[in-house]
């Protein structure tokens, strides 16, 4: 299963943490997050994907989420302008650097 902007979910640490149960591992994600300056509680690291009814709050706003809602496509790879500018920015700047931290593989995009 993918993400919206292509993430793949098995690979993301917030997803395998739901879906083990693991606090511990929600300890390492938040604790990368107060790294960011961002404050998450453990309750809110709960994720099953983007496209379930249970992701991350953080995510409710994910403007790649509702662009896809807005095109009806399932994921951004399913759009004629992938990988939008957007999308290349927000690959370079969040989750490049998040590898290891919060994505666990390089299997993304």
């Amino acid at each position: 299963m993918k993400s919206m902007c292509g993430i793949d979910c098995a690979c993301c640490k917030t997803f395998r943490a739901t879906a083990n149960n693991d606090d511990g591992m929600r300890r390492e994600i938040q604790q990368y997050y107060k790294e960011l300056s961002i404050d998450i509680e453990i309750k809110d690291l709960r994720c099953l994907g983007c496209g379930s009814g249970e992701m991350m709050t953080a995510c409710a706003g994910c403007p790649y989420r509702k662009c896809c809602e807005e095109k009806g496509l399932a994921r951004c790879e399913e759009c004629p302008e992938h990988p939008c500018e957007s999308l290349q920015w927000y690959t370079e700047t969040y989750i490049k650097p998040s590898m290891g931290k919060l994505i666990i593989s390089t299997n993304y995009l």
